[in-house]
């Protein structure tokens, strides 16, 4: 999908798409998620009304989490059982657990939902797992593992080493090698743009930024940052990058059409984690060293007054309608939730999960928010 087609999708669905009012506790497409590795349970929040609705017990803690079917189903993995954890979130329970021929460390769902990659970065193997059954398929090879993305066709990316290994998973074939340069160091971080025409590769030690066209498999441009590159943030509608640089001293908004840095903003606190919303107009940056949320508006590239959190902020994502950002409180188990249109914070969801860390939307694939 090109990026004129997104911007249109995203502009007829931000007329017609939006309810008039929050959409119903029991609809789990308003549903957020948040996790820890110090806790068994799935806490799942109902962005209606900034509650928890329940909280689901799992058989052990989770190390990485996604949402399918629009909320109605998690997938799970506990790395120390090798397996995946299949919940019902409507029914509250686990429906069905497999188990993987590799340890789950990294977990990763195409767009549809219907594969799954999980890969052991020491063991250098992806395994391609299909939950509503199926064999399942290992890739093994690929020393160096750091990172894996889907792009929006279905292909694997998997950063090893200087490289990035494309993947058929219909049957596990590496289809192509995408090479950065070996002298700056391993590619960190994989991600494409939503509409499918680039793949970015982080090497964030040497601040080395490489896009490659992903129809043509070849090098389209590269950047020099300042270093160290934090994790790249794609927008949901394929026009810009986010990547925090200098440590998270600053952000780089690196354009999609002309594949350069189109500004650079510095930052009031140092960046840990970064999220968007208000429909990729506003950037919501995170820091655990100094306990604060610094919104920035991109349209004008104006930060607002830093945040004081009353914790150690983690993971964050937004609600479905893109108005709220929710954001893991790590030392305290609880749940900020920062009104983005205001920059201000409207409601504190107290013992949320212990260790709060991870948080996930329902609808968190979905590219126009």
């Amino acid at each position: 999908m090109s990026r004129g087609v997104l911007i249109v999708a995203c502009a007829v669905l931000s007329l017609i798409g939006m309810p008039s009012m929050p959409w119903a506790a029991p609809d789990p497409a308003g549903f957020i998620f948040v996790t820890s590795a110090a806790d068994r349970h799935v806490a799942v929040v109902d962005s209606a009304s900034d509650t928890v609705v329940t909280r689901i017990r799992l058989a052990g803690t989770p190390r990485q989490i996604v949402a399918l079917g629009r909320g109605a189903e998690l997938v799970v993995s506990d790395a120390a059982a090798n397996k995946l954890h299949v919940v019902d979130v409507v029914g509250g329970s686990v429906k069905r657990e497999m188990a993987t021929g590799v340890m789950p460390v990294l977990l990763q769902p195409d767009r549809t939902g219907t594969v799954l990659a999980v890969a052991d970065p020491a063991a250098g193997v992806v395994e391609l797992v299909r939950p509503a059954g199926g064999p399942s398929v290992q890739v093994p090879g690929l020393a160096d593992l750091r990172s894996m993305a889907f792009d929006p066709s279905g292909r694997l990316l998997v950063a090893h080493g200087g490289r990035i290994a494309v993947i058929d998973t219909a049957d596990g074939r590496i289809t192509a090698e995408l090479a950065a340069d070996d002298k700056d160091g391993p590619v960190l971080q994989v991600a494409t743009d939503p509409g499918g025409e680039y793949a970015f590769a982080v090497q964030g030690d040497a601040g080395i930024l490489t896009v490659f066209d992903l129809k043509k498999r070849t090098r389209a441009a590269q950047m020099r940052l300042p270093a160290p590159l934090g994790r790249l943030l794609p927008s949901g509608d394929s026009q810009f990058v986010l990547v925090p640089v200098a440590g998270g001293r600053a952000l780089s908004v690196v354009s999609t059409w002309t594949l350069k840095e189109s500004a650079r903003i510095p930052m009031s606190v140092d960046v840990s984690s970064l999220g968007l919303g208000l429909f990729q107009s506003m950037s919501v940056a995170m820091s655990r060293a100094s306990r604060n949320v610094q919104t920035v508006d991109l349209r004008d590239r104006r930060r607002l007054a830093p945040l004081s959190m009353p914790g150690v902020p983690e993971g964050g994502a937004a609600s479905p309608d893109g108005l709220k950002f929710y954001v893991a409180l790590s030392d305290t188990g609880g749940v900020a939730v920062v009104d983005i249109r205001h920059s201000t914070v409207s409601r504190v969801i107290a013992d949320v999960v212990q260790g709060a860390s991870t948080v996930v939307p329902a609808v968190g694939a979905n590219f126009c928010h």
